[in-house]
Parts: C-alpha cells; sequence; structure tokens
C-alpha cells in the first residue's frame, strides 16, 4: 500500500473550497492505475489543504483528511464486470457548439467557477464544458450535449489528457441532465466509470449526459465522451448525485 501526503490545488475546485467530484475521483484513479473504476465520495475533499491517499496498484484507494476521516474511496473494476450501456446518436460538432451556447449555467450555477463547468473560469484556467439542452431521443431523458477542447494545461505526457481531467468531464455534465427541469443544488456522490482511449489535447470532442433515473433527493446518470469527428466512444460514467440536506452556503463563495 502506497501512502501519499499531498495539497489538492484550488484550481480544481467544484465548489469554492472543495474539490470537483470527478477530479477528486481521477486523482485517485491515478494514483491506482486503473481504467475502470468506483469511486464513492463520502466527504468533501477540501483544497490547498493536506490530505493523505492511500493506494494499492491496480485495486483499490482512499483519501482521507489530517484527522483520518475517508472522504473517497475507490475499488477497480475489470473490464467483464463494466455493464454495456445504450448510446445516443452524437450531433456533429457544429451542432454541438451551437448546442453549447444553450448551457443552464450561463444564467444560473450553484458554483459558477468549478473548474470542470465554471463559466467564470478562463481559458487555459477551467474546462469550460458547457452542456446545453439537446433534441429529444427516445431512451435519453434530458439529453444534453456540450462541446470541448482541451487545452495544454490538461496534459499528463505525449498530448494526451490526464486521467483526472477526463474524470472531471464525467462528472459535472451529468448534474445538469439530473436537474434540467428542476434546477437544484446537488452533489456527485458515486461514479463508476471507464477510459476506452483518452484524449488528445487540442482535438474536438463532444461531451454527452443523460438522465437514467429521478428518485426522492437522488439522481442517477450517464455521460460519455465521444472523438467529434468520428464519434467513438473515448470515457463513460454512470453516476449518482444526491440534493444534500445541508450546505454550507459560504462553499458558493470564490
Amino acid at each position: 500500500m502506497k501512502i501519499d501526503n499531498m495539497i489538492l490545488p484550488k484550481r480544481f475546485c467544484g465548489p469554492p473550497k472543495t474539490g470537483n467530484g470527478g477530479f477528486t475521483a481521477g486523482i485517485l484513479v491515478e494514483a491506482v492505475e486503473s481504467d475502470a473504476a468506483e469511486i464513492r465520495l463520502l466527504n468533501p475533499t477540501p483544497v490547498e489543504t493536506s490530505i493523505l491517499m492511500e493506494s494499492e496498484k491496480g485495486q483499490r484507494g482512499t483519501i482521507y483528511d489530517s484527522s483520518k476521516k475517508i472522504l473517497a474511496t475507490l475499488k477497480s473494476i475489470a473490464d467483464e464486470e463494466f455493464s454495456e450501456y445504450k448510446l445516443p446518436v452524437v450531433p456533429d460538432l457544429e451542432e454541438a457548439k451551437k448546442i453549447s451556447a444553450s448551457y443552464p449555467g450561463f444564467t444560473t450555477h450553484p458554483f459558477p467557477t468549478c473548474f470542470v463547468c465554471g463559466p467564470k473560469r478562463e481559458v487555459n484556467d477551467g474546462m469550460r464544458i458547457f452542456v446545453g439542452p439537446a433534441p429529444q431521443q427516445n431512451g435519453f431523458e434530458n439529453l444534453m450535449v456540450g462541446h470541448w477542447l482541451p487545452d495544454e494545461t490538461l496534459s499528463s505526457q505525449n498530448g494526451f489528457v490526464r486521467d483526472a481531467v477526463i474524470w472531471g468531464a464525467l462528472d459535472c455534465p451529468g448534474g445538469f441532465s439530473a436537474v434540467l427541469d428542476e434546477p437544484q443544488l446537488i452533489v456527485l456522490s458515486k461514479i463508476r466509470g471507464k477510459i476506452i482511449e483518452r484524449p488528445k489535447i487540442g482535438e474536438n470532442y463532444t461531451v454527452v449526459s443523460w438522465r437514467l433515473q429521478k428518485m426522492s433527493r437522488a439522481f442517477k446518470v450517464m455521460t460519455g465522451i465521444f472523438k467529434s469527428d468520428s464519434k467513438r466512444l473515448f470515457a463513460i460514467a454512470e453516476a449518482l448525485w444526491l440534493a444534500p440536506r445541508h450546505w454550507d452556503s459560504t462553499n458558493q463563495q470564490w
């Protein structure tokens, strides 16, 4: 078991004081070196604060705070254990760009400085993935589509996007599909995903999300990352979002 002491930079926040859920999941994925995994986010991971990360290569990982409270856990998933999902028709690149322009977060956003989807984050700082409502397709509730052009600040090596960023891209779009018809503050609770191919810096991708199920306080969603020209699937995740019973309102102030 490997143990690392690290600090999550504020750049990678979701809410201003805590890490983006998908990116936080992704740093565990990077530590464990797993292409498919299920991550549970049990408590918010603070930014600019010392945290501990335990990882067992190819198996499992855990993030703790300084008091040893568990913040997140990961277990790897074998390829044969990862479900096959029905996928929507992916629009052409120009259509995806047009749909992105109707992003609900431009009007109202609980966390406008979020690393992944915050409209107040600039190019080469935030990921700026903005999903808008897409034309309806049977079997895909609250279908949303956005354009993503990864910049050079998001790379790991050899021109590929780092895994934590890919998991970030699999996070926020699903949250907007979850509550498209009834906007409210929700947070990521669990994400189960798989990287099939790693996106390349400077190439165009289309991010598509849809809702699978709505419960009382919970929402199950899917998000996929597709190459814009070939429509090939690069990564996919099923996620569970929750409306928190209690929320620190100061964690919405940058």
